[in-house]
């Protein structure tokens, strides 16, 4: 059989088998079926050349669409082409005789003949003869088009021919000969109860890969594969015309001709009520729910429901739990509603007006796709009513991190806000702005915001230029973290202010202070929630900076209860996120209840924005605490909260947040993997993290080609104290008396607080720590002892231990310095014992290089060799000089036999079974047909993801009730799931083999991986880096590793 043939091993394995029975003893009668293109002729004509190689005379008739055929047609050409083969002769006269009457060649017989038991054992006598002496394959094709006749002589064959070496082999496609009203349904059923029958369906996603790189000569891009399988449901000959498109210039997004035919086919055979439907349900998308539907078309649900009964049999759409339906693949859908032509525009803001109509449709359609009607109704809609939907779903997917989607919805606004008033436009392009500056995108951010500027003086209204100049200059304002070259933010500002205020202008901040400041006061007045919101919001922006904690806390005060009060739970965490920030700062060891009690409100209320900014939080104080191996959980937590094609615009924070971490611990080789991606992601102060890792690295010369030349004026206002940090240090370890004098007195002022840079997420250490490096420098011991003394204590409050290592290895410096060895002595060994405790690896040798008289270091012992074996039912791992031990787990084991095989993809059910070898393989991996479409499932992953992860969470922190109240939810959900009947009842592949071993490997090498990283972080970074899991798993290293296994 064709070795070219793709996903088809385990029917052409079936095909092949019945072949080679008949070849040897028997045969039979086998059906293969599916949808028109699914590729049932090319399975079967690879069967039938094989057996003719094999000897078999392969005889064939294909049924034919169009009127006007005489009965018996495909009987017709069976006996023709037997007549042309050399075994005729074998055919008795008798048979013969009939048979000549059959082929029209001589006049007898009349209908009895024709219609009755002579006919049919003529053709079968016919057959046997000839299966006598050379093993006969019949191939009757299209059997969906067949006469009535044809299909009873060919039961009666297969009845008759049962131990003969003679196999007949049909085709049909069951989506239509099957359906209850079709007139052949009486006479194919009974074939399939006797038939072996070979259903065939769409290929998977990585098979219509294949398939198209073998059409085009070239690999396409996964993101195009997706796309294809998607729109095309795995059918082959739709994968291979749109592969041609794609190949020829043209999009994947198009129809091809011959798929449009063979759709449109398919459609016409409905009644035209349930065509009618359809068509309606494709303006709603792929996914559509029963009770939107009915509205729409103006039906009763029970009519609706028995209209897509016709269609589920069809095979058109597929049934979804909780009332939703989904098309079987995207070019069914699109195929309908082309044909709308004009009139999509009116369906689509009818699906808005039936939504009016009936507030509760609203939860079975998400944000999104209220939108996308509301836009593709065009002039078909008010401008206003568009506009409020599409800013609508552009808040929900802010809330929920998917910046981009957000960014699609706010472009749709302001291109269907062309009719509104100035004002309006201008807040929508102020928000615009905004999502636009997370991407990094300079000419469109400052673009939009002129546009928003423009719309604000065509209002005339002073109170709106303030709003426009303060978002204005929160983003491209000087020493603002979006400060860019040229911009004109200053400006803004002064045109705003002296509208509003009057008088001479000030310096921009103070004037974009009193411009927030006004706001702020005449929604106070007014009782405005969301301009109260939003001054505070801007007036902290404009604050924040070094000495500006206290207010900042009455700020984050006022803003959380203005939220609470008006049921803003975004608004609330954020407000409480800052202050805890604040008081951290401020030097106030209640910063930790503040950060509790934040964290605890965001994982209670939910979502994707909360819980993504508690887990980075949770991130930032486990980095201060010294739970480094935590500290990295949460951060991978917090990005996988975030949808995939949105968390470049986060890798910024989430990679910073990571620097943090690797620079406590002393993980210098890892630092620059990471600043590269900062870089690349558009953090503008990549030289600043540079300098400060080579300081903590001992590397003087790299630190201070990076030191700017104008101080800590070269930072933006956000990094002020990041970088004051790096110009003290480098100023201590350099003895620049002049740079060391300005440090000390820029610092001197906030003695007490600690420096806080991006709003919390880089925290380097208490201000008096500096001041104590800066003093030592300077030869002033006994300022140094106590300002070091005053930066423990406060580390200490502030549970913030590796500060308090750092603090001791300085004091001790300073004490021996002074004088005070046995003081100095003990600061040192508290340093070194804390440390070698949390992993801060870099410590033990500045301590070494601190103490007096220490003898040469003794020969470093070689290197572990990495290791990962098992000694009975105990694990021992090594790796990077760390050697922990472990009891045994099937996640171990896992691992281990991926680690012996690294660059090489091992399916799950083999890890699942590793005894059971290719077969155990074999026979789990045939699974059901797949009915839920890729974005459905990623759906469900996410969830159940997610659920997981909080099952785990709550189970860490010993809260039993809730892990039991999750894993009921995570039960029913799966429940669910495996409940869902697929296409003509058949179990879905959500409860095959192949899947149920994919999701058990899966989540025990994650559970694994997670309690490693307790005990050897390095090792399970390592493997979290290079392992993949999914229905295979693989190991690849980015560099070979020797294990010991």
């Amino acid at each position: 059989m064709d070795s070219q043939l793709i996903g088809r091993d385990h029917p052409a394995g079936v095909l092949r088998a019945e072949i080679g029975r008949a070849l040897d003893s028997h045969g039979g009668l086998v059906l293969v079926t599916g949808e028109a293109g699914i590729g049932k002729t090319t399975l079967v004509t690879g069967g039938v050349e094989e057996a003719r190689r094999a000897g078999a005379l392969v005889l064939g008739g294909s049924c034919w669409q169009s009127g006007g055929a005489p009965g018996y047609w495909p009987w017709v050409q069976v006996i023709r082409a037997l007549r042309r083969a050399g075994e005729w002769s074998s055919v008795g006269a008798e048979a013969a005789d009939v048979l000549a009457i059959l082929l029209g060649e001589r006049p007898g017989g009349g209908k009895e003949v024709l219609d009755g038991f002579r006919l049919y054992d003529a053709v079968t006598t016919a057959l046997v003869s000839v299966a006598q002496s050379r093993p006969v394959v019949v191939v009757l094709d299209d059997l969906h088009w067949a006469d009535t006749a044809s299909l009873r002589l060919l039961e009666f064959a297969a009845q008759h021919t049962w131990f003969e070496r003679l196999l007949l082999l049909g085709t049909y496609r069951d989506v239509e000969a099957e359906a209850p009203d079709h007139p052949l349904a009486p006479l194919i059923m009974p074939l399939v109860a006797k038939a072996t029958c070979i259903s065939l369906t769409g290929l998977e996603r990585d098979e219509v890969g294949a398939l198209m790189a073998r059409t085009a000569g070239r690999v396409p891009e996964p993101a195009l594969v997706d796309e294809v399988h998607r729109r095309t449901g795995g059918n082959p000959f739709f994968v291979e015309q749109t592969t041609r498109l794609w190949q020829g210039g043209g999009s994947v997004t198009a129809i091809a001709p011959g798929v449009r035919d063979a759709l449109q086919r398919r459609v016409s055979l409905l009644p035209p009520q349930v065509a009618g439907l359809l068509t309606d349900a494709s303006v709603l998308g792929r996914e559509f729910h029963r009770d939107v539907l009915a509205a729409l078309a103006g039906l009763p649900p029970a009519r609706v429901d028995g209209l897509l009964g016709q269609a589920v049999a069809s095979r058109l759409v597929v049934q979804l739990p909780e009332g939703r339906l989904a098309f079987a693949h995207d070019l069914v859908r699109e195929t309908l509603y082309e044909s709308l032509g004009e009139g999509a525009a009116g369906r689509h803001a009818r699906v808005i007006t039936v939504l009016d109509a009936d507030p509760a449709l609203r939860a079975h359609l998400l944000p999104a796709d209220q939108a996308r009607h509301a836009y593709q109704a065009g002039r078909e809609l008010p401008p206003a009513v568009a506009v409020e939907r599409l800013l609508s779903a552009a808040g929900e997917a802010h809330g929920r991190m998917a910046i981009d989607e957000s960014i699609g919805h706010l472009r749709r606004a302001a291109d269907r806000g062309e009719g509104l008033e100035p004002r309006r436009r201008a807040l929508i392009a102020m928000e615009l702005s905004s999502c636009l500056f997370h991407l990094d995108d300079v000419d469109e951010t400052r673009a939009t915001l002129e546009s928003a500027w423009t719309f604000a003086q065509q209002t005339g209204d002073a109170d709106v230029l303030a709003r426009v100049a303060i978002s204005y200059y929160r983003i491209d304002g000087p020493g603002m973290i979006g400060g860019f070259a040229g911009g004109r933010s200053a400006e803004v500002v002064q045109v705003a202010y002296q509208a509003l205020l009057g008088g001479p202008p000030t310096t921009p901040d103070a004037m974009a202070d009193q411009l927030a400041v006004h706001i702020a006061a005449v929604a106070r007045a007014g009782d405005d929630h969301e301009a109260l919101t939003f001054g505070l919001a801007a007036r902290h922006d404009v604050l924040f900076g070094l000495g500006t904690a206290a207010e900042r806390i009455e700020l984050t005060s006022e803003m959380e209860t203005v939220a609470r009060r008006a049921s803003d739970t975004d608004t609330a965490h954020f407000a409480a996120s800052l202050r805890w920030v604040a008081l951290l700062e401020a030097g106030d060891p209640a910063y930790l209840n503040q950060f509790s009690e934040s964290t605890a409100f965001a994982l209670r209320v939910g979502g994707e924005r909360m819980i993504f900014s508690a887990r980075v939080d949770q991130s930032i104080i486990m980095t201060l605490a010294g739970r480094f191996a935590e500290a990295e959980e949460f951060l991978r937590g917090a990005m996988e909260v975030i949808a995939e094609e949105s968390r470049h615009s986060f890798s910024f924070m989430s990679d910073h947040v990571l620097w943090a971490a690797l620079l406590h611990q002393g993980r210098f080789a890892e630092i620059p993997a990471v600043l590269k991606r900062l870089e690349s992601s558009g953090h503008a102060q990549v030289d600043l993290l540079t300098g400060i890792t080579a300081l903590q690295a001992g590397d003087l010369a790299t630190a201070l080609s990076v030191l700017p030349d104008d101080g800590v004026e070269a930072y933006p206002r956000s990094f002020a104290p990041l970088g004051l940090r790096f110009i003290a240090h480098a100023a201590a370890e350099s003895a620049d008396a002049e740079l060391t004098a300005w440090a000390a007195e820029t610092l001197t002022p906030h003695s007490g607080g600690w420096l806080v840079s991006i709003g919390g997420c880089d925290i380097a250490g208490p201000v008096d720590h500096w001041l104590g490096v800066l003093a030592a420098s300077r030869g002033r011991w006994d300022e140094a002892i106590g300002r070091l003394t005053t930066a423990r204590a406060s580390a200490v409050a502030f549970q913030a231990r590796p500060w308090v290592v750092e603090a001791n290895v300085e004091l001790g410096r300073a004490l021996l310095a002074a004088g005070e060895p046995l003081r100095g002595r003990v600061a040192l060994d508290e340093a070194a014992a804390e440390a070698a405790e949390l992993g801060m690896r870099h410590i033990g040798r500045k301590i070494e290089a601190i103490r007096p008289g220490r003898a040469a270091a003794p020969a470093k012992p070689p290197r572990l060799a990495p290791t990962f074996r098992r000694d009975g039912d105990v694990w021992e791992l090594a790796y990077d000089d760390l050697v922990v031990r472990m009891p045994d787990a099937k996640g171990l084991r896992d691992l281990h036999l991926l680690l012996g095989a690294p660059g090489t993809d091992i399916p799950a059910v083999r890890l699942l079974n590793p005894e059971g070898g290719r077969e155990a393989v074999a026979a789990r991996s045939f699974g059901g047909d797949a009915v839920l479409d890729d974005e459905a499932k990623a759906r469900y992953r996410r969830h159940l993801a997610r659920l997981d992860e909080e099952i785990d969470r709550a189970a860490g922190l010993g809260d039993d009730e809730r892990a039991a109240a999750l894993d009921r939810e995570r039960q029913a959900l799966l429940d669910e799931l495996r409940a869902a009947a697929g296409l003509a009842g058949r179990d879905r592949r959500l409860g095959d083999e192949a899947e149920r071993a994919r999701k058990t490997v899966t989540a025990r090498i994650r559970d694994t991986l997670r309690k490693l990283g307790e005990r050897h972080p390095s090792l399970a970074s390592h493997l979290r880096e290079s392992i993949s899991t999914g229905s295979s798993c693989g190991y690849r290293p980015g560099s070979p590793v020797r294990w010991r296994l």
